[in-house]
């Protein structure tokens, strides 16, 4: 397989996915990065690992993706309030985009896959709730399924 530097992972294949739902976590609104780990959770990543966290929010800054200020409304110590940039909404675009191109491979990937399944599958007939093989006659001209289940 070749590496794709343009999309960041192997044969178009998105590297850092978590990169994408962080910034579209801002998108709807200005956050703590506790607050954004804990929504990511809720998404479906199943660790989120505090210091790789930062050190990627820190590249997004870095990056001009997303800026942070001192949040000292709340009670307790400063948090830093992260919320997304122009420059961010234009790349999550761009990443929604490639996204979008991944989903389609996926797709013709699975139909494929699924299509391969059917060379192996015997020919069934559905009647009611029952699947049952084709009736086959003997040579008397009855059904050899009759009276059998």
């Amino acid at each position: 397989m070749t590496k794709d530097n343009t999309s960041g992972g192997l044969a178009g294949a998105p590297k850092n996915i978590v990169l994408p739902f962080i910034l579209l976590l801002l998108s709807r609104m200005p956050a703590h990065g506790y607050e954004l780990m804990q929504q990511l959770t809720s998404l479906g990543f199943l660790s989120v690992d505090q210091g790789n966290f930062y050190r990627l929010m820190r590249q997004l800054e870095k990056d001009n993706y997303v800026n942070s200020e001192w949040d000292t409304t709340t009670s307790g110590p400063a948090k830093r309030l992260y919320s997304l940039t122009d420059i961010g909404e234009k790349y999550l675009q761009q990443y929604a985009d490639e996204l979008q191109r991944y989903q389609t491979m996926l797709g013709h990937f699975f139909s494929m896959y699924s299509s391969m399944f059917d060379l192996y599958m015997f020919p069934v007939r559905k009647d009611g709730d029952r699947v049952e093989k084709h009736n086959q006659k003997n040579g008397s001209g009855h059904d050899e399924s009759e009276g059998t289940q």
